[in-house]
């Protein structure tokens, strides 16, 4: 487990360089595909006097829905604005859907994200062997090399994040799985924990290393069916009791918001308090997000 130190210092009062997003191209020698990374660097990273200023920095999956759906850009320049983050960079990483190569934008990006098997209705034709054990060497070899070479970003665990929603949570989790101690916030949103007979869980069941904080969102209408919908938030809670049991010095938030679905407007609405726990305040929020 990695300790969290991060600062709450605001952008001060002489920061004149606004905040701003750059787009990288990264071709992948791992999945075979080329895409984009979207960066957001706060205000003031820019100005002469913070040249030798290091920040800290999350990654979400999901890059293209992060930056339009979730709105992470304007959320991330309010709450720094208002001194609840420290000014941090945000990387947008674009999935396998989303490549150049791509020609089935949704099976590609599960493709990518999916550390073992869906269910075998999930896909036609199915899916047995899908690629997403590979995700966390993409990620460590291959994005963050090219953000810590062109950005002035934390190396270290406990400045360092990553996000992600629904298949891009169930690749985060896998990730901080197999990676114990490289990152030290985790930002989980629907995670898709039911695939493979719940074999994330299972994982997590023997998993000792833990980020410093690990936060939790999921609403109570999420699925088709009820039985879907309960084990949605059934699965949510077993994951944050697995990590509590297991990693007792991290700081967990599980938030469960009643009617809340599956998609982007919830996570959205969700994503200014997720961001506040991991970067700021540490408090779990315990009521429904502002409409």
């Amino acid at each position: 487990m990695v300790a969290l130190v991060i600062s709450l210092a605001p952008v001060t009062a002489h920061a004149q360089s606004p905040a701003h997003t750059d787009t990288l191209t990264l071709h992948s020698s791992i999945f075979h595909n080329t895409r984009l990374l979207r960066i957001w660097v706060p205000p003031g990273y820019d100005d002469p006097q913070m040249t030798s200023r290091r920040y800290p920095v999350v990654y979400f999956t999901d890059g293209i829905s992060t930056q339009r759906g979730r709105r992470l850009e304007s959320t991330a320049a309010a709450l720094t604005g208002q001194g609840t983050i420290p000014p941090t960079v945000f990387v947008m990483i674009d999935n396998g859907g989303s490549t150049r190569e791509s020609h089935s934008p949704a099976r590609d990006r599960a493709d990518e994200y999916l550390p073992y098997p869906d269910a075998p209705e999930s896909w036609n034709p199915p899916m047995p062997d899908p690629h997403g054990k590979l995700f966390p060497r993409f990620l460590e070899s291959e994005v963050r090399p090219l953000i810590e070479s062109k950005y002035r970003v934390r190396s270290d665990a406990a400045y360092t994040g990553l996000a992600g929603m629904s298949y891009g949570g169930a690749i985060a989790v896998y990730t901080a799985i197999v990676r114990p101690g490289h990152y030290g916030l985790l930002l989980l949103e629907s995670p898709s924990l039911h695939i493979s007979d719940q074999a994330l869980l299972h994982a997590a069941d023997t998993a000792k290393t833990w980020p410093a904080r690990v936060y939790i969102g999921v609403g109570t209408s999420e699925g088709s069916t009820p039985d879907d919908r309960q084990e949605m938030v059934t699965n949510a809670r077993t994951l944050a009791d697995l990590i509590t049991a297991h990693s007792p010095q991290t700081r967990t938030c599980y938030w469960v918001v009643p009617g809340a679905e599956h998609g982007e407007p919830a996570w959205r609405a969700r994503l200014p308090a997720a961001l506040t726990f991991l970067l700021g305040n540490g408090e779990c929020p315990t009521m429904p997000p502002a409409p």
